[in-house]
């Protein structure tokens, strides 16, 4: 080969080569980092009137499908555990719950608003394990303070389907003390398990982006 042609190549590929460099970087945190405005289910206001939690959330790649998740809110009943996920049904759209969602009750329960959001795919718990299978475990779940104010912050592995799919998905916060009693009791949850309807109402939910 010409040695002309050979430099000509040469120079095509080490630049083409230094593009690439330059790209991945931007690249890697368009799609990698994430992030959740979270805003209040819309209960019906005579029955627990309405939520008034809100907050944000943000997924920062550590490596992998390792991230790093912190959730802060605020509004919540102060001084309780408060069940947080990831939700959604893998590759489909998903939403939070309108005012639609609720039932004779007017609130909007987990069971009504899986039709919206999805089953729970991913538990933000503060030991232990973090898979759905431990997505009602209250003695794992980030409690608020006295103000009702939580943050939470944990890395957490998430499993590679769900992480190849997480814009399409949501983060969902539980729990709220509709009687003021300073504690989750009355009504047992139609899920079963025992746990109180206090403790798995949905209070906010947010598209993740």
């Amino acid at each position: 080969m010409h040695s002309k042609l050979k430099k000509s190549i040469g120079t095509t590929l080490v630049a083409a080569a230094a593009l690439m460099i330059i790209a991945m970087p931007v690249l890697g945190a368009a799609l990698t980092d994430f992030s959740a405005s979270l805003a209040p289910v819309p209960h019906d206001h005579k029955a627990d009137n309405g939520s008034k939690v809100k907050g944000d959330a943000s997924l920062e790649l550590i490596s992998g499908t390792t991230y790093l998740i912190t959730v802060n809110a605020k509004g919540l009943s102060p001084n309780l555990p408060h069940l947080a996920h990831i939700h959604g049904v893998l590759t489909a759209q998903n939403e939070c719950p309108g005012p639609e969602a609720a039932g004779v009750d007017g609130l909007i329960d987990t069971l009504d608003g899986l039709p919206a959001y999805g089953p729970v795919v991913v538990t933000f718990s503060t030991s232990g394990d973090t898979s759905a299978a431990v997505a009602f475990n209250l003695a794992t779940a980030p409690v608020s303070d006295d103000k009702g104010r939580l943050f939470y912050q944990r890395e957490i592995t998430i499993p590679a389907d769900v992480a190849a799919n997480l814009s399409d998905l949501h983060i969902v916060i539980h729990g709220e003390d509709l009687n003021d009693s300073g504690s989750y009791d009355g009504t047992v949850s139609s899920l079963g398990m025992g746990i109180p309807l206090e403790a798995e109402l949905p209070v906010a939910c947010g598209t993740i982006n």
